[in-house]
């Protein structure tokens, strides 16, 4: 007999079991050698057998109640995700009866009482109120996740053991935050300035989403610390001109140049399609100095039908680099929206390959841009699932959700989801849950179709400010540092804009082939 159980039978799933036969086996085993079993049937069956010990109440009342305190850590475990506080737009449900302590025959007078924590992290041992504490920041603040439908107890535990003693919330340096900060300011003054420059013009800008570029900024990091080298990305048109300039460094003045009417054509990336659908490529270095060479993948049509071209040119680069074992050099990045994440079948396509030997790519890092819209349709008139995200369990992927804007926790959750994708080499979700401050594109008004969302969105600071007043708050930086950052930007961005006007020619600086994409267009 293993020494772990099968997920499907652990005590958690008991009611749905239903094997009278294969449970005594156990309990037998367990009178023999109670070592052989895991953890939790070691605490069940000693709860079992103090209940049937007449002449022990108070044993058996302590049993019951620390069966009752194990499904209780499993239930928040499970659907704490349904109370966390996931929507920057305060749509959030505060209880649910599944995770009220009457649920589980527990109530106040439990609270101080000391109960086994199992595999929670920490103390062995503490009080119900710890326990609690512990599972509300894990799985209930600003990021959510949904794991246990996942069937491998090895990953349950890798992801448990990397959430819960932290509680979701690693300790960020003040460099860090410094550096998070800078980069929302990107995201942010780089839409406004566009926006202003070239009213009416399409360019589906990321504002109330510029979380994407801290998010990517960290996947890039530590893609270079666990052994990445190359990352092929994927996404749409939302935010594609912001992740082009910040990313990976496309000139501000190519960017404008195409905004403009005496556009040169450019050789490289093709001439004839729209600015949001184009390709890049360039070399970047890391805050540890390593070099990562990133290449966007030129959309071939619209939406998701970039997926599966990103998934082969990563295969093929991986073959290229001799990384066809672990997978772990060469990583995929794709960036979905949440309505096309959900409605379009290639989606469930790319996903059903993903685990096929003659497919495989060591797994993939999905991030969907949740602006909780499509085009003009509300989630409830357009899937039939809670999530965008839940067509991902078709093949057990985690799924982190978390609130875009707390850009801490994105980060935070972007490290932890590529880490999973290095250690286990399966695919792994981010829900990015934000919103859209304009239309479908900028020549839209969105509130003539949602107009109380809209009138949310309308008076919400955006993630930049809400940030930066939280480091002003606690001090990590002063309102000279974050106004520095922003003129530097400002004054770049002004002198790019001023060469466009003066002449149609495009820069000499073609940063998509530098490096080692030098030696072979190949590699483009």
């Amino acid at each position: 007999m293993a020494s772990d159980p099968s997920p499907s039978s652990t005590p958690e799933n008991l009611a749905l079991l239903a094997n009278s036969e294969y449970v005594e086996e156990l309990y037998e085993q367990w009178q023999q050698d109670p070592s052989t079993l895991s953890e939790e049937w070691r605490l069940f069956f000693s709860g079992f057998d103090l209940a049937y010990r007449p002449s022990d109440n108070v044993a058996s009342e302590r049993a019951s109640d620390q069966s009752k305190v194990a499904s209780l850590i499993f239930g928040y475990r499970n659907v704490g995700h349904l109370i966390a506080e996931l929507d920057p737009l305060g749509r959030n449900e505060k209880t649910h009866p599944l995770l009220e302590l009457e649920t589980f025959g527990l109530g106040d007078e439990h609270l101080d009482k000391i109960y086994d924590t199992g595999h929670l992290g920490g103390p062995q041992q503490v009080t119900l109120r710890e326990i609690l504490s512990v599972l509300t920041d894990t799985y209930c603040r600003t990021v959510g996740v949904e794991y246990l439908h996942i069937q491998d107890m090895a990953v349950r535990r890798w992801l448990q053991a990397e959430m819960e003693p932290i509680r979701n919330r690693p300790e960020i340096s003040r460099d860090a935050k410094h550096r998070i900060l800078a980069q929302l300011i990107d995201a942010e003054l780089f839409e406004s300035f566009t926006h202003g420059r070239y009213q009416g013009q399409k360019r589906f800008s990321l504002e109330g989403g510029e979380s994407l570029i801290p998010a990517i900024h960290q996947f890039i990091e530590t893609a270079a610390a666990t052994g990445g080298e190359e990352v092929v990305m994927g996404m749409a048109h939302r935010g594609r001109l912001n992740v082009l300039a910040n990313i990976l460094n496309k000139p501000y003045s190519m960017i404008f140049h195409e905004f403009e009417d005496n556009i040169r054509p450019d050789p490289y990336g093709g001439d004839g399609d729209v600015k949001y659908h184009r390709g890049f490529s360039s070399d970047y270095v890391t805050s540890r100095g390593d070099t990562v060479h990133i290449s966007l993948t030129a959309n071939p049509s619209h939406l998701e039908a970039v997926d599966p071209v990103v998934e082969g040119r990563t295969r093929a680069k991986q073959r290229r680099r001799g990384d066809t074992e672990k997978r772990t050099k060469v990583l995929p990045l794709l960036i979905h929206g949440d309505a096309a994440f959900s409605g379009q079948g290639l989606v469930a396509e790319t996903f059903n390959l993903s685990q096929l030997k003659g497919y495989a790519t060591g797994g993939t890092v999905h991030i969907v841009v949740n602006n909780q819209i499509g085009f003009t349709t509300l989630p409830g008139e357009s899937r039939s699932s809670r999530y965008p995200t839940d067509i991902a369990k078709l093949v057990e992927a985690p799924i982190f959700h978390v609130n875009g804007d707390d850009p801490e926790a994105v980060v935070h959750v972007i490290d932890l989801a590529l880490r999973f994708r290095q250690e286990f080499g399966r695919d792994v979700v981010v829900d990015l849950v934000c919103y859209r401050k304009h239309g479908h594109n900028e020549g839209d008004e969105p509130a003539f179709t949602q107009p109380l969302m809209y009138q949310k969105i309308q008076n919400r600071p955006s993630t930049r400010a809400l940030y930066q007043g939280q480091l002003e708050a606690s001090h990590d930086i002063t309102l000279a540092e974050s106004e520095e950052l922003t003129n530097s930007l400002q004054g770049r961005l002004l002198e790019a804009f001023q060469s466009v006007k003066e002449t149609c020619e495009l820069p000499e600086d073609r940063h998509a082939f530098d490096g080692l994409w030098r030696l072979s267009l190949i590699h483009i």
